[in-house]
C-alpha cells in the first residue's frame, strides 16, 4: 500500500481520535474543577489511595487483551463471545480478590475506612474488565467519536450522582460513587453500540479455549502494564502512607495536572496509532519513515506545551482548582520539566504494538519500573515532594533515551544512533528547562 495512503490514514484515524478524546478531557476537566471546590484536599487523599490499588487490579484483570484483539486479523464469534465470558469471570475473580485485600490495605494506611471505601471500586473493576471486548470492536473499526461519545456521557452522569449524593452522604463517601457510575454507564453504553461494529455485540459463550490464542501478544502487554502500574503510582501509594493524606492530595492533583497535557496529546493519539500502523509492520522502512515524522512533530508541540505550563503554573492552579490547593503550584512548575519527554514516549507504545512487538515494550517498562521506583524511594526518605517531583522529571529523561534506544536497536532498521538523534531536540529542550527551574 503506498506510503501516502498511510500517512492520510494515520493523520484521519489520529484527528478522529483526538477529536473523541478531547471531549471526554473537556467534559473531565469540568469534573475535576467543580469537584476540586466541593471536596478537601484531604478527602481527595483519601480516595486517591484507594483509586491507586483500583488501578493495579483493574490492570490485572484487563491482561493485555485490548491491545492484542485489535491485533488480532479476524475475530470469529466464537472467539468474541469466548473471550467476553471470559472478561466477566476473571473481573468478578479480581473484585473479589481486592475486596479481600481490603484489610490489608486498612492495615498499612492505619485506617479502617478502606474496607467500605474498595466496596464500589470493586464493582467498577468488574464493568471495567467486561467492556474490554466490545470497546476493542470500537477501536478495531477507529470509532474514537462513538467511544468519546459514551464516556462523556458516563462522565456527566457520574458528577451528578456525585453533587445529589452530597445531600445525603458524607463527602468521601459521595466520591466513591463516582467511578461506580463512570464504569456502569460506559459498559451499558459500549455494549449496545457494538452491535453496529464489524466483530458485534458479544454475548456470553462456552469456548473459553479462544483466550489462549491472544495470550502470546498479551501476555508481554499485561507484563508491560504491571511494571507501569508500579512506575507510575508507587509514589501515590508511599506518599499517602508516609507523608499523609492531605499531601498526597496535594501532589496527586500536581501530577493530575501535569498529565493533562499527555491525555489531550499523545494518549487522545495513541489508540490511532496501532490499527493503523500495523499496515506497515511487514515493512519496516515505511514503518519508521512515517514513525520519524511523527516523532518530529510531537516534540516541538510537547516542547512548546511543556514551556507554556511551566510559566503558566500558577495562573493553571488558581483557575482550575482554586485558592485552597496553592500547594499544588511549585510541584506542578517542576513536573512540567518532564512533559515534553512524556509526550513523546506515551506514543512508542502504539509503535510497539503496532510492530508486534511488545516484548521490547516490556524491556522497556522493566528498566523504567527500576529507574522510577529509585528516584520515588530516594524522595520519599528524603520527606519533600519537591525533591520527589525532580526524581520524576530526571527517571523520564533516563527511561526516554532507553526507550528509543531499543527502538531504534531491535524494531527500526537505520538503528539505534539514528533514532535517538530524532529525540535529541527534545533532550536539549527539557535541559533548557531545568536550568529556568532551578534558577
Amino acid at each position: 500500500m503506498p506510503e501516502v495512503t498511510i500517512d492520510k490514514k494515520l493523520i484521519k484515524s489520529i484527528l478522529h481520535s483526538m477529536t473523541g478524546r478531547y471531549l471526554v478531557y473537556a467534559v473531565q476537566l469540568l469534573s475535576m474543577m467543580i469537584l476540586a471546590r466541593m471536596f478537601s484536599p484531604e478527602t481527595f487523599g483519601i480516595f486517591a489511595i484507594i483509586q491507586v490499588f483500583s488501578v493495579f487490579f483493574a490492570l490485572v484483570s484487563e491482561m493485555g487483551f485490548g491491545p492484542a484483539l485489535v491485533n488480532e486479523a479476524k475475530i470469529p464469534k466464537e472467539m468474541r463471545d469466548g473471550i467476553y465470558s471470559f472478561t466477566w469471570i476473571l473481573g468478578v475473580f479480581v473484585s473479589i480478590i481486592f475486596f479481600a485485600a481490603s484489610p490489608l490495605i486498612s492495615w498499612f494506611y492505619n485506617n479502617e475506612i478502606y474496607q467500605y471505601l474498595v466496596i464500589p471500586v470493586a464493582i467498577s473493576i468488574i464493568f471495567n474488565t467486561a467492556i474490554i471486548v466490545p470497546l476493542a470492536s470500537f477501536n478495531r473499526d477507529k470509532k474514537f467519536i462513538s467511544i468519546a461519545r459514551c464516556e462523556a456521557i458516563a462522565e456527566v452522569i457520574s458528577i451528578v450522582v456525585v453533587l445529589v449524593s452530597l445531600y445525603y452522604l458524607e463527602p468521601i463517601w459521595a466520591l466513591s460513587l463516582k467511578p461506580l457510575t463512570v464504569a456502569f454507564i460506559k459498559y451499558i453504553l459500549v455494549v449496545l453500540g457494538s452491535k453496529n461494529t464489524e466483530i458485534g455485540m458479544p454475548w456470553f459463550g462456552k469456548e473459553l479455549s479462544h483466550t489462549y490464542k491472544i495470550l502470546a501478544f498479551s501476555k508481554h502487554q499485561a507484563g508491560f502494564n504491571f511494571l507501569n502500574y508500579f512506575s507510575r503510582n508507587l509514589d501515590n501509594i508511599l506518599v499517602g502512607k508516609y507523608l499523609g493524606t492531605v499531601s498526597l492530595g496535594i501532589y496527586d492533583k500536581a501530577y493530575q495536572l501535569m498529565r493533562y497535557p499527555l491525555l489531550l496529546l499523545t494518549f487522545a493519539m495513541s489508540p490511532a496509532i496501532q490499527p493503523v500502523m500495523m499496515e506497515l509492520k511487514n515493512d519496516l522502512y515505511k514503518f519508521e519513515t512515517l514513525h520519524n515524522k511523527f516523532i518530529i512533530v510531537i516534540s516541538i508541540i510537547g516542547l512548546f506545551v511543556g514551556v507554556v505550563i511551566c510559566f503558566l503554573s500558577e495562573e493553571i492552579v488558581y483557575i482550575l482548582l482554586g485558592e485552597q490547593w496553592y500547594g499544588v503550584t511549585p510541584l506542578l512548575e517542576i513536573l512540567s520539566v518532564s512533559i515534553p519527554i512524556q509526550i513523546v514516549m506515551s506514543t512508542s507504545g502504539g509503535f510497539y504494538q503496532a510492530a508486534g512487538r511488545t516484548d521490547l515494550m516490556l524491556k522497556c517498562g522493566l528498566f523504567a519500573f527500576c529507574t522510577n521506583v529509585t528516584g520515588i524511594v530516594i524522595g520519599v526518605l528524603m520527606n519533600d515532594l519537591e525533591l520527589l517531583s525532580w526524581a520524576i522529571v530526571f527517571s523520564s529523561f533516563v527511561n526516554y533515551i532507553q526507550c528509543y534506544y531499543i527502538m531504534g536497536k531491535y524494531l527500526l532498521p537505520s538503528g539505534a544512533w539514528h533514532t535517538l538523534k530524532r529525540i535529541l531536540t527534545t533532550l536539549i529542550g527539557v535541559a533548557l528547562m531545568f536550568f529556568m527551574v532551578v534558577k
